[in-house]
Formats: C-alpha cells, sequence, structure tokens
C-alpha cells in the first residue's frame, strides 16, 4: 500500500531547505499548513488522536539535535554488534501489530528532518575523524527505510554519500517491496538493502500494511540483479502453533531467492515488548494473539518468551540457516552471551569482533 499523508504541516523554518520544497512538489496539489514552530502542531493535532488517525499527517520539520548516534540497544551484558542509527523519520505508515512505536513515540504523525544534509554532514564528519573504525548504519529505527521515499526521495542522496566513505555501510530495512528510487544507482556495494521476513500466516495477521513474503523475496531478487549485498532479519520470531513448519519454509524460500554468497547477514531475535504495548496493541488489533504465549519480565524491563522457549526458537531457526548456508554471517539481536554459546561453538567475545564478523561477507 502506497502512503498519502491526508494534511501536510510545515515548520516555517523548515520552508528554507531544498528536501521541503521538493517534497511539497511531490505532494502538489495538496496544500500545506505553515507552523511557526513544531510546538503548534498541538493545535491541530489533539494528544488524544488516534493512532492510525495521525499516521494521516506528514510533519516536514528542522531537526535541531544529532540524529547520529549508537543504536540504543547497546549495553554491556548483551552481545551488541556497534550499530549506528541515523533519524531521518518518525513513525511508519506500516502497521505491525507488534511494533514498540505504538507505545515509544510522543506523536502520532510521521515526521521527515528536512535538513538532511546538515544531518549527514555531522555523521560524516564523525565517520571520517575515525578513519580505523568500521560504521554500520541504519535509518530503520523509527520507521521503515523504503516506505516513504517516493515523497522523500532521500535514500538516492543516502546511497551516493556512501558509495564515497571508505569505511562506512548504509543498511536500509525494510518490509515494503518499494525499489524503484534503489534501482540503477552507483551504489559500489556500499549499501545494504535488508528485509524483515516471518511466514505468510505472520505477515497476513501482524504486518499490515507491509508487503507479502513473495514480494518482499521478489524485491530482494531485484536488487540482487543490481549488485546490491542483501540482509534479512528474522526479528521478531514470533511462536505460534506451526511455527517450525513456518520459519523452515521461509528460509527455504529466502534461500531460492537471493544466493547465499550475496546475503551480507542474517539477524534472529525473538518477540520482546515493553510492557505498556501489549494494552495499546491489543485495543489497536483486537484479534491479534500473538501475546497469549507465557512472558516474563526480563533484566532490560522487556517481557520476553520464557528462556526455554526462546532458546528453542533462536537454536533451531540458526540450525536451518547454518545447515543450508554455513557461510553467511549470523548474529542474535539483544541477546546475552549464554545464549551465543549455544548457537555457536566459536563466536565472537566482543562487539568490535561481531561488527568485523559481519563485515566479512561485505
Amino acid at each position: 500500500m502506497i502512503y498519502q499523508p491526508q494534511r501536510v504541516f510545515v515548520d516555517k523554518d523548515a520552508l528554507a531547505f531544498g528536501y521541503c520544497e521538493k517534497i511539497l512538489k511531490t505532494l502538489h496539489p495538496l496544500k500545506p499548513i505553515i507552523l511557526s514552530s513544531s510546538e503548534a502542531l498541538d493545535a491541530f493535532v489533539p494528544s488524544d488522536i488516534s493512532l492510525s488517525k495521525g499516521k494521516q499527517f506528514l510533519h516536514l520539520k528542522n531537526f535541531k539535535a544529532d540524529a547520529f548516534k549508537l543504536c540504543p540497544g547497546f549495553t554491556k551484558d548483551i552481545l551488541c554488534c556497534n550499530y549506528y542509527v541515523l533519524d531521518l523519520i518518525e513513525n511508519c505508515p506500516l502497521e505491525c501489530t507488534y511494533c514498540i512505536l505504538q507505545a515509544f513515540l510522543n506523536k502520532s504523525v510521521i515526521t521527515f528532518h528536512v535538513n538532511v544534509e546538515e544531518l549527514v554532514e555531522t555523521m560524516i564528519a564523525t565517520i571520517k575523524s575515525r578513519p580505523q573504525q568500521p560504521f554500520r548504519i541504519g535509518t530503520g529505527e523509527h520507521s521503515d527505510s523504503l516506505a516513504l521515499d517516493h515523497i522523500f526521495q532521500v535514500n538516492p542522496y543516502l546511497v551516493d554519500v556512501f558509495s564515497g566513505l571508505d569505511n562506512a555501510t548504509l543498511e536500509l530495512k525494510t518490509k515494503t517491496d518499494l525499489i524503484g528510487p534503489l534501482l540503477g544507482l552507483d551504489h559500489r556495494g556500499k549499501t545494504v538493502v535488508s528485509w524483515s521476513l516471518n511466514p505468510s500466516e505472520i505477515i497476513r495477521a501482524n504486518e499490515l500494511k507491509t508487503a507479502s513474503l513473495e514480494d518482499r523475496l521478489k524485491a530482494a531478487n531485484r536488487l540482487e540483479k543490481d549488485g546490491y549485498k542483501i540482509g534479512f532479519h528474522f526479528d521478531p520470531l514470533i511462536h505460534y502453533e506451526n511455527w517450525e513448519r513456518g520459519y523452515s519454509r521461509t528460509i527455504d524460500l529466502m534461500l531460492e531467492a537471493v544466493q547465499p554468497e550475496n546475503i551480507a547477514w542474517i539477524s534472529l531475535g525473538t518477540l520482546r515488548y515493553i510492557p505498556s504495548l501489549k494494552q495499546i496493541a491489543e485495543e489497536r488489533f483486537p484479534r491479534i494473539s500473538i501475546f497469549s504465549n507465557e512472558f516474563v519480565a526480563a533484566e532490560d524491563g522487556k517481557m520476553r518468551y520464557i528462556k526455554p522457549l526462546r532458546k528453542t526458537m533462536l537454536l533451531r531457526v540458526s540450525k536451518w540457516i547454518q545447515e543450508k548456508a554455513p557461510n553467511i554471517p549470523l548474529y542474535l539481536c539483544m541477546e546475552k552471551h549464554a545464549i551465543w554459546k549455544q548457537m555457536c561453538n566459536n563466536y565472537p567475545q566482543t562487539p568490535e569482533e561481531l561488527e568485523s564478523y559481519l563485515n566479512s561477507n561485505l
């Protein structure tokens, strides 16, 4: 489903930026409402507006904070991969029932930071100041990386920027098949396009407004032919009655669509959520059942499957992948060393070692 906003709000100080002008031309004849400041948006978008209704509004903003930062999942207890995020978009037009953004973001509107060049220049300065450090950088923390680019037109610019950075790789994560803007670009192997995967029955029930599994894999195959490395994320793994058959089949379809040597990495992570999300999600999507399993509060404050179930899912899915494609770098997202040790006899011990391992297939 292609997103189109019903109303567009523009901060007055955002009008000076080229991306703002370009976006407004794309949205013509939709007339923007000019705001004196971001705070003035409250007069048009009440705080109690539904999340679905709020997503129909687009806010163009001059972002005055730092959009480039270390992944917020980084802790000393969990083996992390030194991942960085570049936040240009807040909120997502897709409707995944388990999405943490439902409970995380203060505003329900979709916001784009139009001072893209300024934010990217700050990122480049950091990257160039550490020439010996490899950077993996994603734009998919607060939104889908491709779902809005028919409006924002930012990904071709980012691909071009990263094509000239020796020690940085861009990752664009998506659940869509909206790859048109990426075709034919001179990416020089510095951009990885990644898809989040789940069995078709999970996608139909819980990943609303996203592309089907078949269409995601067709898009991945098309970009593989365009020379891109492809990534896949089985995160979250969701437990349901036929989960073993579903995930095994999904892995088979993935490896039929993309050659293993062209897969940059695969991540695994089981369903987890902050406690406030369950009520929000079940009120918005009354028919969902994914929170009906037995969950426990973990040390990080998130609700997680009980440990035996979580370990079973991670170990079996990782085994299926490693048996069929042993050379693809495979990693766990937000898991402790004990789980890693059971999955791999020899596994990276530090974030730096994990980062080097993930870069080995680029």
